[in-house]
Order: structure tokens, then sequence, then C-alpha cells
């Protein structure tokens, strides 16, 4: 009786290793993106930081440089930025 518990008991502790494997992957997939977002929103400010004064006309450079796409729907649009901020205007 003693070999089934312990062979129960080390099947549960290889599933647990594996659970907690996985949960350290996650963590660090989830690190790793936190830490690009936060490069692209540097790179966003300092951009922003250099340019010589406010904008007030449209600016070809500018929208290339900080604009990913824009999603236009029936009652709303969706601004992306390349730092993977996203901003929805409605009407």
């Amino acid at each position: 009786m003693a070999t089934v518990n312990s062979k129960n008991t080390g099947d549960e502790l290889g599933m647990e290793i594996r659970r907690l494997r996985d949960e350290k992957q996650a963590l660090q997939n989830e690190q790793a993106s936190r830490r690009d977002m936060k490069t692209r929103i540097d790179e966003m400010m300092r951009f922003l930081n250099d340019l010589p004064c406010e904008l007030t006309e449209y600016e070809e450079q500018c929208v290339r440089t900080l604009l990913e796409k824009i999603t236009v729907y029936d009652d709303n649009f969706i601004v992306e930025f390349k730092s993977g901020i996203e901003i929805q205007i409605d009407e």
C-alpha cells in the first residue's frame, strides 16, 4: 500500500512541477512583453520631446513614426500607436 501512495505522490509532484514551469514561462513572457512595450513608449516619448514645437498641422513624418494603424467603424474609430497603446474615439 505504501508503494501506491508513493507513486501517486510522485505523479502529483510531477504535475505540480510542470504547472509551476508553465506558470514561470508565462510570467517571463509577460515580463518580456512589458519591457518591449516600455521600450516602445520610451522611444515615442523621445521622438515627441525632440520635436521643435507644437504640431498644428499634419506632419507625414510624425504620423509614420507614431501611428501603427487607424481602424474606422460606423460609430467610432481606434487609433493604434506603434507603442502598442490604443485609443478609441467615439463620434
